[in-house]
């Protein structure tokens, strides 16, 4: 149950949340049907929950590759504690870092590099890897499409290498900065139609470029302590599609995604205590194709921004991996 024994919300506040994880661009008036309310409630509850930080921002899920960054990585570092904060420091100063967060367990930090192409990568990795007070890192690349579980289903056709115009980034930069931002707002921003916005919109999610638009929660306000990365070796005749079938099946995971590196898989779960965390960890271990679990636990403070297209006119030689 993500809302149980909560105080600063109530079930409709929790009805609202639920729907805005699923889908950040939900309309008003659907939401307000669902939970027998008026649109103006629903707004009023939102804008709400935006003042007490429950609500802080919007998540665009983009096919890999998108942006011109076909490469993600993830990075466990192992620093020095009296110099924590200053390799923090130097790792945000890498426009290639998305987020870097402290953890307890293997690292005592993470974070998550996206890339042009594995040269690019190899740089940042290295420019992390000679900060003053890094002991050492581990690489595990990203490989296939991340699965998302709040992410909105959708009928997409999956066209491979589908071509982007000027105006598709120009788009999807917009919702970068805010997914619930109106057609109508972008329409005046790029001075073109509003049925334009509205059809090259619904092109992107019919194509899968755009595979769906989350509402950010701060869920440390809902009782949550932090975020689990837990880190999955398999043996050594296992098929990593089967035990990735087999994590899905786990409600607390959010994010499940292979690897390539010196682990096979990464999930993601948010955490309220101990016991909640032991009986996550215990449940991934009964699967009988699982070998060795490691598990990070990082706090909410960390440092997060969504990379925006290397160029603004892309549209002559990006293909979407």
């Amino acid at each position: 149950m993500l809302f149980e024994d909560n105080k600063i919300v109530d079930e409709i506040d929790e009805k609202i949340i639920s729907i805005l994880i699923k889908n950040a661009r939900e309309n008003l008036n659907e939401i307000a049907k669902e939970c027998s309310i008026s649109s103006s409630s629903v707004l009023n509850r939102i804008e709400k929950l935006k003042k007490k930080d429950v609500i802080i921002g919007t998540r665009m899920n983009l096919k890999r590759g998108t942006l011109g960054y076909p490469f993600e990585a993830s990075i466990g570092i192992i620093a020095e504690v009296p110099h924590i904060e200053t390799v923090a420091q130097g790792i945000r100063k890498q426009s290639n870092v998305i987020v870097c967060t402290k953890s307890i367990g293997r690292y005592n930090m993470l974070c998550l590099v996206v890339a042009q192409s594995t040269e690019e990568l190899d740089k940042v990795t290295q420019k992390i890897k000679n900060l003053q007070g890094v002991k050492g890192i581990a690489i595990n690349l990203w490989i296939d499409q991340p699965y998302f579980r709040y992410q909105e289903k959708d009928s997409s056709s999956g066209l491979d290498n589908e071509k982007l115009d000027s105006t598709d980034l120009e788009i999807i930069k917009e919702l970068i900065k805010d997914a619930r931002t109106p057609f109508s707002k972008i329409a005046e921003t790029l001075k073109i139609s509003h049925e334009t916005v509205r059809k090259k919109y619904l092109k992107l999610r019919k194509n899968g470029t755009i595979l769906g638009c989350s509402t950010i929660i701060n869920w440390s306000k809902l009782g949550y302590q932090g975020t689990l990365f837990i880190f999955i070796s398999q043996g050594k005749v296992s098929d990593k599609s089967n035990t990735f079938e087999e994590l899905k099946k786990i409600p607390e995971l959010f994010l499940i995604t292979k690897l390539m590196g010196k682990f096979d898989i990464l999930a993601n779960a948010i955490t309220k205590n101990l016991k909640d965390t032991a009986k996550l960890v215990n449940e991934i271990q009964q699967i009988p194709s699982i070998e060795q679990i490691d598990v990070c636990f990082a706090t909410f403070t960390y440092f997060s921004f969504a990379p925006m297209p290397r160029t603004p006119f892309q549209c002559d030689t990006l293909e979407l991996s």
